[in-house]
């Protein structure tokens, strides 16, 4: 896992600066070569790097290589951050090339010729990723994750366009080696489309019934689905995409019970969102479509030998459950969990909680009068209170994503390595 995730930047950055290799210098002016290399180093290695980001798109081609998806995709956030700036490279130089050059400007013809039909392809590419980065970055949780994702999907048509535009009239591409690279990469890039169809379609998916139902909280319910063919296995604290009936959202969900012997697998979900609500009322016998599993949660404080600290807060309970049981060939090693919540009724499995004598439990609530225990919320000087020392500690976190950054920043200023600080922080 580790190599691959040294080795996947590194390739992304080699491939991405390959073309370089064939802009050609032809000019006797200076400055015309400077704007031939830059506006070319735009198109290009834009190009290539825009692919690489469709790629790390697709969950069940990247999943292949790492199941650790959060760190794909934040991997997809950060070069997401700086393409944009790559990609204008090429309007902005190619435009001063042709002025000076020829006196005209490519972007706003005078007259209508196929030359410009190609380049109005590229010039609405160009504003499709400008929309897809720009909402990316500023709007993201202000849209909601349905017209983010409708924007995001803006992509799927600007790439296309790209190749298009580049293979009629990009001058590197038809004179040089990198020709026969880029119609492989037109080639690669419409199979890709052919198999993000076939992925819709649930053929990459793996078909279950759902064979309970039982609500475990206040709009929490536990679906436990069966396999109607190949069966998923999942690791402890890994997750999967789930997916209610052919037409349904398909949604991360961490796998809070697996049985090995029969592949019954199962999810919790809190009713949060459109598609969340809707699973609170699935009904047993209905069909769903399950992907994966992804992730790394947990993983790397059960290979160790520190004692552990387990935060949850609210549904942020379910990666651990698995790991209850786990830790239960463990009796011997230290582990304790701090679960927050607001109200005592809202505590998800209280019963597997209380029967984990091995785990020592401290609930904190934070709108409930009259309670004896904790109230308020997780934070440093909590926790210290109870373990003391933390730097002796494995920290594994989850929860709403503002309670995790904030308590990952507290620790790692109280001085812990960042090797033992694990969350899972779900985004898209």
């Amino acid at each position: 896992m580790y190599l691959q995730k040294k080795v996947l930047p590194i390739l992304i950055i080699l491939t991405s600066a390959f073309p370089v290799l064939f802009i050609q210098l032809k000019e006797q002016e200076p400055t015309l070569n400077i704007y031939i290399i830059l506006a070319k180093t735009g198109s290009l290695c834009g190009t290539v790097l825009i692919f690489w980001q469709f790629l790390l798109g697709y969950r069940q081609i990247i999943g292949k290589i790492t199941t650790d998806l959060l760190w794909v995709f934040k991997l997809h956030k950060t070069i997401g951050k700086y393409i944009l700036l790559l990609i204008v490279l090429h309007p902005i130089f190619i435009t001063l090339y042709y002025l000076e050059k020829k006196s005209i400007n490519p972007l706003f013809p005078s007259e209508y010729s196929p030359f410009y039909v190609y380049v109005l392809l590229g010039k609405i590419a160009i504003v499709l990723f400008f929309a897809v980065v720009v909402t990316s970055i500023f709007f993201r949780s202000r849209l909601g994750r349905t017209w983010w994702y409708g924007f995001h999907v803006l992509s799927y048509v600007a790439l296309p366009l790209v190749m298009v535009h580049s293979l009629a009239i990009g001058m590197t591409i038809r004179n040089s080696a990198i020709g026969m690279v880029w119609r492989f990469l037109a080639v690669l890039i419409f199979l890709l489309f052919i198999f993000r169809i076939f992925c819709r379609l649930g053929i990459m998916s793996k078909k279950h019934k759902v064979s309970k139902v039982e609500a475990v909280g206040p709009n929490v319910t536990k679906i436990t689905c069966q396999p109607a063919g190949a069966k998923v296995e999942p690791k402890l604290g890994q997750f999967v995409y789930f997916r209610q009936g052919f037409r349904g959202c398909i949604r991360p969900f961490t796998v809070s019970h697996y049985d090995k012997e029969n592949g019954k697998i199962s999810v919790t979900v809190k009713a949060k969102g459109k598609a969340s609500q809707a699973l609170q009322k699935i009904k047993p016998g209905e069909t769903v479509y399950i992907e994966g599993p992804y992730g790394i949660f947990t993983h790397a404080a059960l290979e160790g030998n520190r004692p552990i600290v387990m935060i949850a807060g609210g549904i942020g309970i379910t990666p651990f459950v698995r790991l209850f049981e786990e830790l239960a060939y463990e009796p011997d090693r230290e582990v304790h969990l701090f679960y927050g919540n607001r109200h005592k009724n809202e505590i998800v499995y209280k019963e597997e909680l209380e029967n984990s004598e091995h785990i020592r439990t401290v609930h904190v609530l934070s709108q409930e009068e009259d309670y004896e225990m904790e109230t308020g919320f997780i934070d440093i000087n909590l926790i210290k209170k109870y373990v003391g020392a933390l730097e002796r500690y494995d920290f594994l976190i989850c929860g709403p994503p503002p309670m995790i950054v904030k308590l990952e920043s507290a620790l790692k200023e109280a001085g812990l390595d960042e090797k033992q600080i694990h969350h899972e922080l779900f985004g898209y």
